[in-house]
C-alpha cells in the first residue's frame, strides 16, 4: 500500500512522464549482432510443430520504484518445423501510470514507406491495481504486453541498417485510441542477431513431412533468406 501511495504521488509530481519517448539503453546500442545471436534463446519441443527464438534474454527488464514508465522491447521468431516458414514479431512490455490504455496498431517505416500493422497481442498483467475506479484516484502502475508482426523482408531491412561505427535505432509507434501513443525503438544489431540464429536453426533442422497415416518422415530443411 505504501508503494502504491508513493507511486501515485510521484506520478502527480511528474505529469506526462508516461508520454516520454524511450530509446534503447546504451548497453543495447553497443551490442553486436554476434552478441544478440548468443543471447537468443530457443524453445524447441519435439512434440510441437513450431520452434520459438527470442532475444528477450538480451534485455534486462527492471523498472525501479522511481521509474514512472518503461518500454522493454524484444524480437521473437516462430519457425514452422514442417515448412521452415517463419513469423516475426516485435514484442513490447509497457509500464505506465493511470487508467487502462487500449492500443490498436503499430506504425513503422520499411523500404516500402510508412506502414501500419494491427496488434497480434495485447495482454494486461495481473497488476495489484487494475483500474482507477476504486482506489481513491491514485494512479497505479499498470503493465501490458503488446506485439505486432513484421515480414522477413522488413526484419532483414532493419538488420541491414547495422553499422559497427554508428549507434542506430529502428523506431516504431504504438497507437492508443485516446492519444497516449508510445514511440520507442529496437536496434538493428538485434534484428541481425535474431536472423543469424533463425538461419542457423533452419539450416540445421530437418523438416517434418507428413506421411500417410498421420506419421511424419524427416527431410532436410532448405530455406532461402526470404523465408
Amino acid at each position: 500500500m505504501r508503494k502504491l501511495i508513493l507511486a501515485g504521488l510521484l506520478a502527480a509530481v511528474v505529469p506526462g512522464a508516461a508520454q516520454a519517448d524511450r530509446q534503447p539503453p546504451k548497453r543495447l546500442l553497443a551490442m553486436s549482432p554476434d552478441a544478440f545471436q548468443a543471447a537468443t534463446t530457443l524453445q524447441d519441443d519435439p512434440l510441437e510443430y513450431h520452434a520459438t527464438l527470442s532475444t528477450r534474454k538480451a534485455h534486462r527488464e527492471g523498472w525501479g520504484l522511481f521509474r514512472l514508465d518503461g518500454h522493454d522491447n524484444h524480437l521473437r521468431a516462430t519457425v514452422d518445423k514442417r515448412t521452415g516458414a517463419t513469423k516475426y514479431e516485435v514484442r513490447t512490455k509497457v509500464r505506465y501510470y493511470g487508467t487502462q490504455r487500449a492500443y490498436r496498431s503499430a506504425h513503422f517505416v520499411t523500404p516500402a514507406g510508412l506502414q501500419a500493422a494491427p496488434l497480434t497481442l495485447q495482454l494486461d498483467a495481473q497488476d495489484p491495481c487494475a483500474t482507477n475506479d476504486n482506489n481513491n484516484n491514485f494512479n497505479c502502475a499498470l503493465t501490458k504486453t503488446i506485439a505486432f508482426e513484421l515480414d522477413e523482408a522488413a526484419v532483414r531491412a532493419i538488420a541491414a541498417q547495422y553499422q559497427t561505427d554508428r549507434q542506430q535505432t529502428w523506431a516504431f509507434k504504438l497507437k492508443d485510441e485516446n492519444g497516449a501513443d508510445i514511440r520507442t525503438a529496437i536496434v538493428p544489431a538485434e534484428a541481425a542477431g535474431l536472423l543469424r540464429a533463425v538461419d542457423d536453426y533452419r539450416a540445421s533442422r530437418p523438416v517434418q513431412v507428413a506421411a500417410p497415416g498421420g506419421h511424419h518422415n524427416m527431410s532436410l530443411m532448405t530455406v532461402t533468406d526470404g523465408g
